[in-house]
């Protein structure tokens, strides 16, 4: 009973802290926590006077939330925590008590416009007011503007096995581009005109004489709050320190699954699926020759391809969580090959009082994912 109550208020958070949100959802806000505070005031206040203080004041403002968001909009504009680190920004830009409002506006238009020239001029970094950190040799590539990878750093050419699934990564690459809709190892609006694939063989030629190098870690730089994602085979973490690999946290990835897999002579329905797994590699694959990389079909400015290598979850079927985004596993799956965009971010782990189950909490929400869209050719992008 306590747990099914608690859920509820959870279900009705996560509705009020939605991007977007309608009259119909509203109204659903306003119902269910109608519902909530009577079965709180039973569940705990048991209509008993001397339990009076399990009744506080935040409890009785949960009834005027839908209130609020109809005539202030979605909470995320103005709640408490985004507030409160706004305020604390502005504090310091006071400094004069005569005229703080003079001094408030002052700051507010000069951050509006130093914000404007970083956008329009790609001075983001160059205009930075933060405190530098200290300098990180990385790698970053032009074809993949949304990450940077990071040390530890090994140069040697990985394992024949390991090259011959990054050949194979290639191949079915190649082989949907050329059926037409996008595939998991396929760059984000990929698209080629080719209607004949290569075999595995020719892919291992061109292969030969590429420069394959493996990094430790990669961050996401499309945000300030980027994750940094660590891969299991390179580097050390401390026995204390929050592991952001798949033994403690988890890696999501986004994948075009194929909805009529199962029958062959169906026409193929691609739809958005998440996945959880654990980072084990990651690869920046170099070819410096130029007909290989019109042999695999690359675009002859690009001459870098990174590939994440992740052991996959595999998820169990209880649903029981499903629609609060929190999965479960007891067991982990095979390895795939995707492109290094699509890793999104780092999830949290809790262990289930199932032995080796393990319940996965995902932080990002819909909108920080990646959004499918069909246009008017079938086509997924």
């Amino acid at each position: 009973m306590y747990f099914k109550h608690f859920i509820q208020l959870v279900k009705l958070i996560h509705l009020c802290l939605q991007f977007e949100i309608s009259d119909g959802e509203i109204e659903t806000v306003r119902k269910g926590f109608i519902q909530w505070v009577t079965d709180y005031e039973r569940i705990y206040y048991q209509l008993d006077p001397a339990r009076i203080s399990a009744c506080p004041v935040t409890v009785h403002a949960l009834l005027h939330l839908a209130d609020s968001i109809k005539a202030a909009g979605p909470v995320w504009c103005y709640w408490a925590f985004p507030m409160e680190r706004y305020c604390g920004k502005l504090q310091p830009a006071i400094r004069s008590r005569r005229f703080p409002f003079a001094a408030l506006d002052r700051y507010v238009l000069e951050e509006a416009q130093i914000s404007q020239i970083k956008l329009l001029y790609d001075l983001v970094d160059e205009l930075s007011l933060r405190t530098p950190r200290a300098s990180t040799q990385g790698f970053r590539h032009v074809s993949y503007p949304t990450c940077v990878l990071l040390p530890p750093f090994r140069q040697e050419r990985p394992p024949a096995n390991m090259v011959t699934r990054i050949c194979a990564a290639f191949r079915t690459r190649l082989e949907v581009e050329a059926q037409g809709p996008p595939h998991p190892q396929a760059r984000p609006g990929a698209r080629t005109s080719a209607t004949t694939t290569l075999s595995l063989a020719r892919v291992k030629q061109y292969m030969e004489h590429a420069i394959i190098h493996e990094w430790g870690k990669v961050k996401r730089t499309d945000s300030d709050e980027g994750d940094t994602m660590r891969a299991v085979s390179l580097g050390t973490a401390a026995e204390d320190s929050r592991d952001a690999t798949f033994c403690n946290y988890s890696d999501q990835y986004e994948m075009f699954v194929d909805k009529n897999a199962a029958h062959r002579n169906k026409r193929h329905e691609f739809e958005l699926k998440t996945f959880y797994g654990q980072l084990k590699h990651i690869f920046v694959i170099q070819f410096e020759d130029l007909d290989a990389r019109r042999g695999l079909r690359l675009p002859e400015d690009q001459d870098t391809v990174i590939f994440a290598a992740i052991q996959t979850c595999v998820l169990d079927n209880d649903t029981q969580l499903e629609d609060l985004d929190i999965h479960f596993y007891s067991r982990m799956g095979g390895l795939d090959l995707v492109d290094i965009t699509s890793l999104q971010c780092l999830v949290g782990r809790v262990k289930d009082k199932e032995p080796h189950t393990w319940g996965i909490i995902d932080r990002s929400g819909s909108l920080a994912r990646a959004i499918g869209v069909i246009d008017d050719d079938d086509n997924v992008t």
